[in-house]
């Protein structure tokens, strides 16, 4: 049982972590992940939510935590996801920076296993973990991990084997700790991006240091919601797009990276002519995939959570909290 008023006197003298939580609209799942943050085994750390031009109640449901002195709550106009984590990098200390998205729930040994895999791996930009998938609107767990699509390598290679690996896709987590460091090195977040914006800088710090950590087993909770922002397909093709383009712009990059970035945008500039002109070929294979997956819906989730991810789900008030009509 951890103390939290231990906790907070030596996160506010120095803390270890800055958690940052950028949010907008989130209302319905900002209480729960703080409550996520606020259940951690490691309590040095901070917490910055900042709240992103919201128009619902999203900053006075976040103040209602600050009776803690480790949670601050900071405001802007909207300005989107990367320029909200900046802020909130910006307003903490913290020697390890710990990203949360607003909808999204941490495992209570989430900061703890982060901190001693960074620890152990000085020469490592960040750490990060999977995520277990969790359906708002049923309450239930998917058995594949949030980023088991993406095909994760096993092992961590080199850092220009895993940049490379990388390139090629992004199989990080947004549930990502950074040294502080190396952050300020590359320059954060860039914040014209508004999706794909993690992705890009997972590949600035490891193209500029060593491999990063993997962090096993899954540490993060992420929720599925038909109104997340990253369900818009067509804005995250053009940001990977153009994330492409801005490495065959760099002189710096060079010919096995520039190879990749090439081939790569050709791939995604056809899904996107695709998309927008879809053949009835392409129709029909997405009637199929659509039918696949209805066939294979009953086991893709898991009749009964794991022990700890329920236990955290139950600890963040989720399998109590109702989803309104429409939301």
């Amino acid at each position: 049982m951890h103390n939290t008023d231990s906790g907070a006197q030596r996160a506010l003298s120095q803390p270890r972590f800055t958690v940052v939580i950028p949010a907008f609209g989130a209302a319905q799942t900002i209480g729960s992940a703080i409550r996520s943050v606020l259940s951690q085994t490691e309590q040095g750390f901070e917490v910055v939510v900042v709240d992103d031009g919201s128009v619902d109640d999203t900053a006075e449901r976040a103040r209602s935590f600050t009776t803690d002195p480790r949670i601050r709550v900071l405001e802007q106009p909207n300005k989107g996801p990367a320029a909200a984590r900046n802020k909130g990098i910006a307003g903490g200390s913290g020697e390890y920076v710990a990203m949360l998205d607003a909808d999204n729930l941490w495992l209570p040994e989430y900061l703890q296993m982060m901190g001693a895999a960074l620890d152990a791996a000085p020469a490592a930009p960040f750490a990060y973990t999977d995520a277990w998938v969790f359906d708002d609107e049923t309450k239930t767990v998917q058995r594949r991990s949030a980023m088991s699509y993406t095909r994760p390598p096993e092992r961590v290679a080199d850092g220009r084997t895993f940049f490379l690996q990388l390139l090629e896709r992004n199989f990080v987590h947004t549930s990502v700790t950074a040294r502080r460091s190396a952050l300020e090195t590359v320059g954060g977040y860039d914040d014209s991006l508004w999706t794909g914006e993690d992705w890009d800088l997972w590949l600035r710090l490891t193209r500029a240091g060593g491999p990063p950590v993997r962090v096993s087993p899954r540490l993060a909770i992420h929720r599925t919601s038909p109104d997340s922002l990253s369900t818009d397909a067509a804005l995250m093709i053009r940001n990977v797009c153009e994330i492409y383009r801005r490495f065959l712009d760099d002189p710096g990059t060079d010919a096995e990276a520039r190879a990749i970035a090439e081939r790569r945008l050709a791939y995604w500039t056809a899904m996107s002519r695709r998309r927008e002109k879809p053949t009835r070929a392409w129709r029909l294979r997405g009637l199929a995939a659509a039918t696949k997956h209805k066939l294979l819906a009953r086991r893709k989730w898991l009749e009964q959570p794991p022990e700890a991810v329920e236990r955290t789900l139950r600890a963040a008030g989720e399998l109590d909290r109702e989803v309104p009509a429409g939301s």
